[in-house]
This record gives C-alpha cells, sequence and structure tokens, in this order.
C-alpha cells in the first residue's frame, strides 16, 4: 500500500503552530502515513495496534510516543475494543523554536538516530497530568497565547520525559515495562506477587522467564527490593517503628526482614536510621 504525506497546511493550526486531537474508536483505521510535522501521541485507555517503520507493537495506556517526520505509521483496534489516544501534531518551526530555546544541551540527535519513534511509560497521575494540559490548549482562543502555551508544554514534555532517552539495545515488551512500572507503586509491591501477576495478564512462567531475560531478576527478587527501598525511606521520613516497618512494606518476618535489610545496606535498620536522619 502506499504511503500517504500529512501535509502540516492541512493538520496544524496556521496561527498556532499545532493542533490537539482526541480520538476514541473501534474501528478507526490509517493507511499507512508520513508528515511533514511531528506528533506526541499518548494513549489514554485500551490497546491500540501500530505498525511502524514497518514494525509492529501494541500500544498501551501510558505510552507517549514522539512521532518524527520521518515515521511511517498506522494504527487500529486491538479485537475491535476501544481505545482512546490524544495527539499533538506541532510544526517544524515550532520543534526548531522549542529546541533554539534548549540549547545545544538537549541531546535532540538521540532522538532522531533512534531506530523507532522514542517513546516513555507514563504513570497513571503523570498521564492524566498530560491528558488535561493537552486539552486545555484547545480551550485557548488566544491565538498567540495558545501558541506559547504550546512551546511551553512541549519544553516541559522533552526536558521532563525525553531528556535522558537512549534507545534500549534489547526491545523490552511494553506489557512488561508497564507491569515494572506499576510494581513500583507501594500498594502493589506490598500486596505481593499475586498482585503482580494479576497485573500483567501473563502466565507466571512467561513472566518469570520474561523478568528473567530483560531485567536479570525474578518476581520475588523484584518485589522483595521494591520492599526494602521503600522500608529504607521511612526509617528516614516516618516515626513508625522499625516493627511496624517491617510489616507496613509486607514483610511477615522481623528477623528475615532484619537479615534482608542488612545484607543490601551493609547495616541494621536501626543503624541505618541513626546514620541517616537528620537531628
Amino acid at each position: 500500500m502506499a504511503v500517504k504525506m500529512l501535509d502540516a497546511k492541512k493538520h496544524t493550526n496556521a496561527d498556532t503552530g499545532f493542533l490537539c486531537r482526541y480520538v476514541r474508536s473501534d474501528t478507526e483505521y490509517f493507511r499507512p502515513h508520513c508528515h511533514n510535522y511531528y506528533e506526541l501521541f499518548l494513549v489514554l485507555n485500551g490497546d491500540a495496534h501500530h505498525l511502524i517503520n514497518s514494525k509492529e507493537q501494541i500500544l498501551r495506556p501510558g505510552e507517549l510516543l514522539f512521532i518524527r517526520d520521518f515515521d511511517v505509521h498506522t494504527y487500529k483496534s486491538v479485537n475491535k475494543e476501544y481505545f482512546d489516544f490524544i495527539n499533538l501534531a506541532f510544526t517544524k518551526q515550532m520543534l526548531n523554536s522549542m529546541l533554539c530555546y534548549l540549547g545545544d544541551g538537549f541531546p535532540f540527535e538521540n532522538l532522531l538516530s533512534a531506530s523507532a519513534p522514542p517513546s516513555v511509560y507514563l504513570g497513571e497521575t503523570q498521564k492524566e497530568n498530560l491528558f488535561y494540559s493537552l486539552t486545555e490548549l484547545n480551550q485557548i482562543t488566544n491565538k498567540a497565547v495558545a501558541k506559547t502555551k504550546a512551546k511551553a508544554l512541549l519544553i516541559n514534555v522533552f526536558t521532563k520525559y525525553f531528556f535522558d532517552y537512549q534507545e534500549k539495545e534489547t526491545e523490552i515488551p511494553l506489557w512488561l515495562e508497564v507491569v515494572y512500572e506499576k510494581m513500583k507503586s507501594p500498594q502493589n509491591f506490598i500486596a505481593g506477587s499475586e498482585k503482580m501477576y494479576s497485573l500483567c495478564k501473563m502466565s507466571r512462567e512467561h513472566l518469570c522467564r520474561s523478568l528473567k531475560r530483560y531485567y536479570n531478576t525474578t518476581p520475588s527478587a523484584l518485589i522483595c527490593n521494591l520492599r526494602l527501598e521503600y522500608c529504607a525511606n521511612l526509617l528516614i521520613t516516618s516515626n513508625l517503628s522499625i516493627t511496624e516497618i517491617c510489616y507496613e512494606c509486607g514483610f511477615e518476618n522481623l528477623s528475615w526482614f532484619y537479615k534482608l535489610f542488612t545484607k543490601k545496606y551493609g547495616m541494621t535498620p536501626k543503624q541505618y536510621r541513626k546514620k541517616y536522619t537528620t537531628r
């Protein structure tokens, strides 16, 4: 199928330099296309099947992509179920203005040289905040103000989410990245491995193999490490007793907690609190 070129004259606003578009669909399908402008593409709900530069991927909620002007892509729903995304198209002129502000210190070449569109996973709060910031752009009636606000938003997004972007040598499956990020939330790692299995919707065997391959860890080791890091934080920032912290973080045996903590930090919880608590 021939690739269609989408023109900035039709898909961005000439006065503001951008166009923000919200889509909720179970049927929308685009032919493979590229464009002479750039896009930020944020998946809000549901899964979308994405064909990008002749490779296939499943986009899941929280995935934020930077689509460049040479990328060829198309997308459609998965199993005819609804998916939601918000798309910010912006001109080359706006991008150049942003880069001029950021200066040579911003590693934009890393984003251009990546074989696939740079992408990051946003947590639920980050996703909601960006969604509201994007939708607010469409409510600004003053074109000059809208243009300034859009550029400020782009500067914030690129410096916050893409500044340290490095293309992974090994492509970690998106479902695994999502689960890994979700497990960093205290309510999830405190709940334990069963919570992790329920989040990934994969077999336990597949999850264990994938964690070992891409992160060189196991579900139990990952959860234990996250719990210990949380314990260390509570030792410094709370007035809970060490016993309370042990059980608060999901450990069921106090002596086992002491052993694990001492092995990781080279000192007991009491010594750690004494050393790092500001008096």
